[in-house]
């Protein structure tokens, strides 16, 4: 019954009331535009329980901290580990292109573009600084080498990525229809691959903002 009540298709041929009606007559292609816009959503941060290359804690209230250009030997447990993004927003617009079939199924795949905006506090980004080194002078070359020592945890990151390609692949059918009330699954991959924008960092230690941030320590920006 399921088979042949017109849940997934009706007949050999797609519909018995037509008996010139062929396997073509139950596919057909469409065309128009897609748009996905996410608004607070909450991520989890992906990120490992420990890592290294940070400098020894301060362990003096006054004082200049000493050993900051050499690395803990142990590591330090991930201030980020088991925190959250409390605001990700995530916009979508692309042209749409599906293969129907029996006017239950759909094959699709979208083509277009996608920006993001995520904000969460400097804790989930694992944002440090290096507190307590004094540099010789404005122009010392001893500052490159030296290694964050702490870790910040009072303050709010946030950043806004370009407009960049993405696309995605899925599948979507009716499985179960009762009257006007229709039971259905949906399946979709999508991928996109954006660059930072802006980064806007306010923590108590210092405010500022990067457009377009690249590079790493000690290398060029």
């Amino acid at each position: 019954s399921l088979l042949i009540d017109g849940t997934m298709w009706e007949g050999a041929s797609g519909d018995p009331c037509d008996p010139c009606a062929t396997w073509c007559d139950a596919i057909s292609i469409r065309a128009g535009y897609y748009g996905d816009y996410v608004f607070d959503r909450v991520l989890k941060v992906d990120v490992n329980k420990t890592f290294s290359g940070m400098a020894a804690t301060p362990t003096q209230a006054t004082g200049n901290a000493s050993n900051t250009n050499q690395p803990e030997a142990n590591g330090r447990p991930n201030i980020a580990y088991g925190r959250h993004m409390e605001d990700a927003e995530w916009f979508s617009n692309a042209a749409f292109l599906a293969l129907n079939i029996w006017d239950r199924f759909d094959i699709f795949c979208t083509l277009g573009a996608s920006n993001g905006y995520f904000k969460a506090s400097s804790a989930a980004f694992n944002l440090v600084g290096l507190i307590g080194f004094s540099a010789a002078s404005s122009i010392s070359t001893d500052l490159p080498t030296q290694l964050p020592n702490v870790g910040i945890t009072q303050g709010v990151v946030e950043f806004y990525t370009d407009t960049s390609f993405s696309w995605s692949v899925g599948a979507r059918g009716a499985l179960w229809e009762c009257g006007c009330a229709t039971l259905g699954a949906e399946f979709q991959y999508a991928q996109s691959n954006p660059k930072i924008e802006m980064l806007n960092v306010t923590s108590s230690p210092a405010q500022f903002v990067i457009h377009k941030p690249r590079g790493y320590k000690g290398a060029s920006s």
